[in-house]
């Protein structure tokens, strides 16, 4: 059951073969995280990418000892710091469990063998990419075009577990306002 929502998540609308799915599914692995257990660590090259079947992750760089968080994942969501999986180049961040996680992975020479023996595949894979670019520029939008309270507001509509899960700290750095900003927004809601 976990792996066929691992790959719905990937195929959404599209219908693979059977044999691609198959192939898949034989190449997945099951992790285990306790909560706040760092699973990439700035300067390695990614080799997984993860859905994450239970729990949540935030992606971070460390500024001044702190943690600078720059994207969270929720369950039913693929997990992948897309520049370093996919050119194989070390990550400038982490990636952090927030929660006891129970993620599935497929390894980066996994997706490699998928799409050479299933170019198929390949549609998927840009499906994802194009879903992460959009976020990326929806979240650029917010940051530069959206008033602190109203970063805030968007989070709380589209992103509801980041205000349930993450840390205050980090929601403030996330929305890029100070925390003092942040608990003013929260006391005035």
């Amino acid at each position: 059951m976990e792996n066929e929502r691992f790959f719905k998540a990937l195929s959404r609308q599209r219908n693979p073969t059977h044999e691609l799915k198959t192939h898949f599914n034989r190449m997945l692995k099951r992790e285990v995280h306790q909560s706040h257990t760092r699973i990439l660590d700035a300067g390695e090259v990614c080799n997984k990418m993860w859905f994450i079947v239970e729990g949540s992750a935030m992606a971070y760089v460390a500024k001044k000892g702190k943690k600078v968080p720059y994207w969270f994942w929720n369950e039913n969501e693929v997990m992948v710091p897309v520049h370093s999986f996919f050119k194989q180049v070390p990550t400038d961040g982490y990636i952090e469990v927030m929660e006891k996680s129970t993620l599935l992975s497929i390894s980066y020479q996994g997706v490699r063998t998928l799409i050479e023996k299933f170019p198929d595949f390949n549609f998927l894979l840009m499906d994802l990419m194009e879903d992460f670019q959009y976020s990326a520029e929806k979240r650029i939008c917010s940051l530069t075009s959206n008033e602190p309270r109203e970063r805030y507001e968007l989070l709380l509509k589209e992103s509801t577990f980041i205000a349930r899960k993450a840390p205050v700290e980090a929601i403030a750095f996330y929305i890029g306002v100070s925390r003092k900003t942040l608990n003013r927004i929260r006391t005035k809601r």
